[in-house]
């Protein structure tokens, strides 16, 4: 059985971005394991900064932070995105159809500058409207099928002939066959 203050020490130890580390690896000329609990919060800042900074490159197309391999971070990025636009397309399957092949290429370029917020259909929601708004020209087909997919009609209720011939059914063709 582990003792919790050892957990608590290894999981500290174990915390790694790029060249910065926290625990016994280096964390520029001062090693973690070494320093007093004003140093190492200060550490922690670091650290945390440093995984804002590759977390912004890799969703918001942010730049590479130092001691990242820029092609690395680029490629793991493109999978991002492409992850967020197969599961965008899942949740609002409306949205490639509308759009047909330019959804991806749309999507992609949606991706790159806006990091998501919420969840998968208010990401659907959001795309829809920068495409309408900022994605550039498209065919009015595409912009109909955008409008209507974010603005739909409402449902109206059955008017009068639609419940009088409801209620004939229910009644049964008996019911109608008597004068």
């Amino acid at each position: 059985m582990t003792d919790p203050t050892t957990a608590r020490k290894n999981t500290d130890r174990d915390l790694a971005v790029g060249d910065l580390a926290v625990g016994d690896l280096a964390v520029g000329d001062l090693a973690v394991g070494d320093l007093a609990s004003g140093d190492l919060a200060a550490a922690r800042q670091r650290l945390a900064r440093r995984q804002e900074e590759l977390l912004a490159a890799l969703v918001a197309g942010g730049p590479v932070p130092p001691g990242f391999d820029e092609r690395q971070v680029r490629a793991q990025s493109a999978g991002l995105a492409a992850k967020r636009r197969d599961t965008t397309a899942k949740v609002a399957p409306d949205l490639p159809r509308a759009l047909g092949a330019q959804y991806g290429p749309l999507f992609l370029g949606y991706a790159r500058s806006h990091p998501q917020t919420g969840g998968y259909r208010a990401d659907a929601r959001a795309f829809a409207q920068w495409v309408l708004t900022d994605g550039g020209p498209l065919a009015a087909d595409h912009r109909r099928a955008l409008e209507q997919w974010l603005h739909p009609a409402p449902v109206r209720p059955p008017g009068p002939l639609a419940r009088l011939r409801r209620a004939l059914r229910r009644r049964g063709p008996a019911a109608s066959a008597t004068p």
